[in-house]
C-alpha cells in the first residue's frame, strides 16, 4: 500500500509517529549530553533506552505506512525490530534505575543474556500467529500487548526508583520527572487494557487524544529530567560552596595567630639588633608578613561577608560612617585627610548593616590607601542621594585616582591597577560581591592624578 492512498485517519497517525521519533532523538541527544557533562551513567544509559524508543516508533511507523495489509517477510523483519526495540527500551530504562541506585555498572554478561533473551522474545511474538487471518487478534494480542505491558511495568518501575531515590537533590524536578514515569506507565498499561478487552469480543476504541497526551507525556520527561539535574547541581555547589567558605574562614583564622608572634618578633629584634644591615632585614621580614596579613584579613572579610544572612534595617547612615572609621582612623596617612560629609536625619536607608560596613571600610580604606597627602586639602567626601526608593550613595576623594585602562578589571579577584602599592587585590572584589548579597550595585569616575568617585546604588532602600 502506497502513502498516498492511506485513509485521514493513518496519516494523522503517522504525522504523531513522526513528531514522537522527533522527540526520542532530542531526549536521547539530551540524556546523552548531560549523561557525559555530570558523569552520569544512568543518564548516558537512559539516553539509549530514548534511542531505542525512536528506532521502535520509527519502525512501527513503517510498518503502518507500507505493510499494513501485508504478511510479507519485509513486514515480518521490520515488526521484530520494532518489538526488539521497544523491549530494549525497557532493558535500558531498567538498567538505568540500577544504576541510579547502586551507583555501579550493569554486569555485561547478565546484559548481553538479556539482549539474546530479547531477540528471541521479539521473533517469537512477531512469527507466532502470523500465518492465518483468523490468528489476527491473538496476533494483536501478542505483539501490542506484550509491548505495552512491558512499557507500561518497565516506566512504573523507574518511577518508584526516582521518587524513593536519596542520592541526588529530591526538588520539584525529581518529583515532576517521576510522576510522569509512573502516568507514562499507567496509560502504556491502559493501552495494554484496551487490548485484552478487544481480544475477549468487547469492542473498545483508543481515544482520539491518546498521541497527544503521548508526546506531552515524553516531552515532561526530557525537560523534568533537565530541572532534575539543574537542581542537583545547584544543591551540589552550594554544599561546596559552604564547605569552601567554612575551611577559608578557619584557615584564615588559625593563620593569623603566627603571624601575629612574628609580627611581634621582628618588632623586638628591630630593637635588639644594632647593626643597619640586620634591621634592614627586619624592616623587609616585617612588611612582607603584614603584606601576608593584608591577604588573610580581607580572605576572612569575604568569607564573613559570604557567611552572615542578610538582614535589613534602617541604618543612619552618620552611625554607619562612624563606625567604618573608626577601624580605619589609625591608617596610614588618614590622619592627614579631611572627610566632608554633611550629616541630616533623613540620610537613612534600609539595608544590611554589617555587608554596608564591609562596603564602606573597604572603600574608604583604599581611598586613604591610595591618597595623595602632598597636596594642600587632601579629602574624602561622603554624598546621600535619594530618588524614590533608590539610594545613592557617592564617595570621592582627590586622591591619585585611577588610569582609565585599568577601570574594567577593578572589580575582579586579586586584580591590581599598579604593581607598587600595597593592597591585595581583594578589597573592590569584596565590595561587589558584600553588594551583591544585598542587591546593590556600584560604579566607578576615576581620573589619573585627580581622585576617583565611588556610588553605591541600592535599590529598595
Amino acid at each position: 500500500m502506497g502513502v498516498a492512498n492511506l485513509s485521514e485517519t493513518t496519516l494523522r497517525l503517522l504525522y504523531l509517529y513522526l513528531a514522537e521519533c522527533t522527540l526520542g532523538i532530542i531526549l536521547f541527544f539530551v540524556f546523552r549530553y548531560f549523561g557525559i557533562l555530570y558523569r552520569r551513567r544512568f543518564l548516558y544509559t537512559w539516553a539509549l533506552s530514548w534511542l531505542a524508543f525512536t528506532v521502535y516508533i520509527a519502525a512501527t511507523c513503517v510498518v503502518t505506512a507500507f505493510f499494513m495489509q501485508s504478511q510479507s517477510t519485509a513486514r515480518l523483519v521490520v515488526s521484530t525490530l520494532a518489538q526488539m526495540s521497544c523491549f530494549l527500551q525497557i532493558i535500558w530504562i531498567l538498567r538505568g534505575a540500577y544504576e541510579l541506585v547502586t551507583e555501579k555498572a550493569f554486569n555485561r554478561r547478565k546484559f548481553k543474556a538479556l539482549l539474546i533473551v530479547c531477540f528471541f522474545l521479539s521473533l517469537i511474538s512477531v512469527i507466532a500467529f502470523s500465518q492465518t487471518v483468523e490468528d489476527s487478534m491473538l496476533r494483536y494480542l501478542l505483539r501490542v500487548g506484550s509491548r505495552t505491558f512491558v512499557s507500561g511495568a518497565g516506566f512504573m518501575i523507574a518511577g518508584i526508583v526516582v521518587l524513593q531515590n536519596k542520592k541526588f537533590s529530591r526538588g520539584f524536578g525529581q518529583r515532576i520527572l517521576s510522576i510522569t514515569f509512573i502516568l507514562y506507565s499507567i496509560y502504556q498499561l491502559y493501552y495494554c487494557l484496551i487490548v485484552i478487552i478487544n481480544v475477549c469480543g468487547t469492542e473498545m476504541l483508543v481515544p482520539n487524544f491518546y498521541g497527544v497526551v503521548d508526546l506531552l507525556l515524553i516531552s515532561m520527561m526530557g525537560m523534568s529530567m533537565i530541572m532534575w539535574l539543574l537542581e542537583d547541581e545547584r544543591t551540589r555547589l552550594d554544599k561546596a560552596n559552604k564547605e569552601l567558605d567554612r575551611f577559608l574562614y578557619s584557615t584564615s583564622h588559625d593563620l593569623r595567630a603566627p603571624i601575629a608572634s612574628i609580627l611581634g618578633l621582628t618588632y623586638l629584634g628591630k630593637m635588639e639588633f644594632e647593626e643597619e644591615r640586620a634591621r634592614t632585614f627586619m624592616d623587609m621580614i616585617e612588611a612582607r608578613v603584614k603584606k601576608l596579613d593584608m591577604v588573610i584579613s580581607d580572605i576572612l572579610s569575604l568569607s564573613r561577608s559570604k557567611k552572615m544572612d542578610v538582614k535589613i534595617e534602617k541604618i543612619n547612615l552618620k552611625d554607619l560612617l562612624d563606625n567604618s572609621i573608626a577601624d580605619i582612623k589609625f591608617n596610614k596617612g588618614a590622619s592627614a585627610i579631611s572627610l566632608d560629609y554633611t550629616n541630616d536625619p533623613s540620610h537613612i536607608l534600609a539595608s544590611d548593616f554589617n555587608q554596608m560596613k564591609i562596603v564602606l571600610n573597604n572603600l574608604l580604606a583604599n581611598a586613604v590607601k591610595y591618597h595623595n597627602l602632598d597636596q594642600p586639602n587632601p579629602f574624602i567626601r561622603v554624598l546621600f542621594q535619594r530618588e524614590n526608593d533608590v539610594v545613592k550613595i557617592v564617595i570621592q576623594d582627590n586622591g591619585k585616582g585611577i588610569a582609565e585602562a585599568n577601570l574594567p578589571k577593578i572589580f575582579e579577584m586579586f586584580y591590581r591597577a599598579s604593581l607598587d602599592t600595597e593592597g591585595t587585590g581583594l578589597g573592590l572584589y569584596i565590595v561587589k560581591e558584600a553588594l551583591s548579597k544585598i542587591h546593590g550595585t556600584i560604579e566607578v569616575k576615576s581620573e589619573l592624578g585627580t581622585g576617583s568617585t565611588f556610588t553605591i546604588i541600592l535599590e529598595n532602600a
